[in-house]
């Protein structure tokens, strides 16, 4: 009977979503858009895929995952994520593991391969519609770089005026000195006899580059340039409130000038800063025209963290409102803002450590990769990988490849049980329709059917149910709204009665929780001390009748609006709706998770 059950609700689950995507494409001609709105995946190149077994992952690693991240065009997407941009973290030469220190800005670390590694996965990158964007560190650099060194050299024999000396910020009043004579964001200058500090910021290693020096910024753009003409399509921007210590609008003019030069030489160049702030300093910082800034709100460790907060208090109104009001704001300073929502990366504690079991994790997924802009997956995020409470090494620990997979070939940093099971890897999540990771990519391909979401200005449409997430999206007359129930029980909304009965088609849903039957539960388990939880009674499907929508507990659906449907929206990344199996329509009540 379950089994017949699940047939019946697959049968009409499809058939929705056949009728729906059959009324929009046959409005009219399709429209492809090749613009800067991607799904991103940040890289740790390091720990990411090791080619080589030296215990150091590489370029020649990330470049064997290729159809993981994505499908080659006309293959088989079953086991790809279905990304579409990828952000490497630093790849320049340095002594460092994390390379936020780099000595040749110009070079690729040895340790992850050579130039003509890079050039090779830059090329199939393209060739997968893959866009690269490169960490470019121009706050600082590695007290080991040649600039740096020549500069200690010639300040402790006296040249003050040699051209590397201006450089850096050298001084010998630091603005500060504790009890012990030690100067807070300052250190003395190794050597040197006339009591010389440099500004270091971040650490000892990292000498602050001095922005007042046009020496200086002949050598970023000169970077810049380097790269641009390799064929990388933009930069993460790091560490972008510290160009200036303590002066918010010299730093926006440093970020003014850096993306103003990118865009001369390349006028799609991507930029995405780092402002790791509160919303209202954020959005400042939107006045450079950067294209965008991550959101840290969104994330676990932001200062106010106004939208995953409300997961536990199952307030999805204020993620409606909060998220207007935020788009708002970063459109009035700049009004080709897209936002850039993520919810853990390198410097902070994964998700999976944070959002405690399966349904929670997929509801947050649900969430941010839903949001407007382009959001920011942390590679094994999408595996549900966790710990990094402690250092930075335990936030970038070695993604599993499979159950199979040794846990030593790459950095193996302390705190080492970041997984549930062995069965969590990539590939053998890939071949289970509730894992983590195909929850992502049913998320992806729901955007891709639907790129308004990216795109729009949203409106909250926060009248509808307190426990419900919900705005529209607006974009070169078309629009359609997303609603996501945030709690672990079904929920039924009546779209009509809110004054939203024009949307009135249903363009496709994710279902967010867990349902295993349990034989097959004890089979997964088998070996593993693992309490079987009683399986609970089925939940309602996704329908859509008579302007009522029934959400069965955290799940997304969007819904569209055909009147102000002129032509049909097809990405170049889309490759086809929404995977619907019967995990995506059986769930079970909730379970407190």
């Amino acid at each position: 009977m379950l089994r017949k059950a699940i047939a019946l609700l697959l049968a009409i689950s499809m058939l929705a979503t056949i009728m729906s995507s059959c009324s929009t494409e046959s409005n009219g001609e399709k429209k492809v858009y090749d613009d800067n709105y991607r799904n991103f995946y940040e890289i740790y190149v390091r720990s990411f895929s090791d080619s080589n077994e030296d215990g150091i992952g590489d370029l020649q690693g990330v470049l064997s995952k290729l159809d993981y991240l994505k499908a080659a065009k006309g293959q088989d997407d079953s086991h790809s994520l279905g990304i579409d941009a990828v952000w490497f973290m630093p790849i320049f030469p340095s002594p460092s593991d994390h390379k936020y220190d780099v000595t040749d800005y110009y070079n690729i670390d040895p340790s992850y391969g050579t130039m003509d590694d890079f050039d090779e996965l830059l090329k199939k990158f393209h060739e997968r519609g893959i866009h690269l964007i490169l960490d470019l560190v121009v706050n600082h650099s590695s007290q080991l770089h040649p600039w740096f060194l020549q500069a200690v050299e010639a300040l402790n024999k006296g040249e003050l005026d040699n051209k590397y000396v201006a450089y850096y910020n050298f001084t010998t009043e630091p603005e500060t000195l504790d009890e012990e004579g030690n100067a807070p964001g300052y250190t003395a200058v190794p050597g040197n006899e006339e009591g010389y500090y440099y500004e270091s910021r971040f650490s000892p290693d990292m000498p602050d580059l001095n922005f007042d020096n046009p020496d200086v910024w002949a050598e970023i753009k000169a970077i810049m340039k380097f790269w641009i003409d390799k064929g990388v399509d933009g930069f993460r921007l790091d560490a972008c409130k510290s160009y200036y210590t303590n002066s918010m609008n010299d730093s926006i003019d440093v970020l003014a000038q850096i993306v103003d030069y990118g865009k001369s030489v390349k006028s799609d160049c991507y930029f995405v800063a780092e402002v790791w702030d509160g919303p209202w300093m954020i959005a400042q910082y939107y006045k450079s025209g950067v294209d965008s800034i991550f959101n840290f709100d969104c994330s676990f460790m932001g200062p106010y963290s106004g939208l995953f907060h409300n997961i536990d208090n199952g307030n999805g109104k204020k993620i409606g409102t909060h998220l207007e009001e935020f788009n708002i704001d970063i459109r009035n300073q700049n009004i080709n803002a897209i936002d850039a929502p993520f919810i853990s990366n390198h410097d902070t504690p994964r998700s999976g450590t944070y959002f405690k079991g399966s349904a929670k994790k997929k509801l947050a997924a649900s969430l941010y990769m839903m949001l407007p802009g382009n959001p920011f997956i942390y590679y094994g995020e999408e595996i549900g990988m966790t710990e990094g409470w402690a250092n930075d090494p335990d936030k970038r620990q070695p993604i599993k490849w499979s159950s199979q997979e040794s846990e030593v070939k790459i950095l193996r940093p302390k705190g080492s049980n970041y997984v549930e099971a062995p069965h969590y890897g990539v590939f053998d999540q890939l071949e289970h329709e509730t894992s983590l990771v195909n929850h992502y990519r049913k998320l992806i391909k729901l955007k891709q059917m639907n790129p308004e979401i990216q795109r729009a200005q949203v409106v909250s449409a926060s009248d509808l149910n307190y426990n419900i997430s919900s705005y529209t999206c607006a974009y070169d007359n078309s629009a359609v709204m997303v609603i996501t129930n945030i709690t672990g029980t079904p929920k039924t909304v009546d779209v009509r009665a809110a004054g939203y009965g024009d949307y009135s088609v249903l363009s496709g849903f994710v279902i967010g929780d867990d349902y295993i039957e349990q034989e097959q539960f004890k089979a997964y388990m088998e070996g593993y001390e693992y309490e079987v939880p009683d399986m609970r009674p089925m939940a309602s499907p996704v329908f859509y009748v008579n302007g009522v929508l029934t959400l069965p507990p955290r799940t997304v659906a969007v819904l569209r609006n055909p009147g102000k449907v002129n032509s049909t929206f097809v990405t170049t990344t889309t490759t086809a709706p929404p995977i619907v199996t019967p995990s995506d329509i059986v769930t079970p009540t909730d379970t407190g998770e």
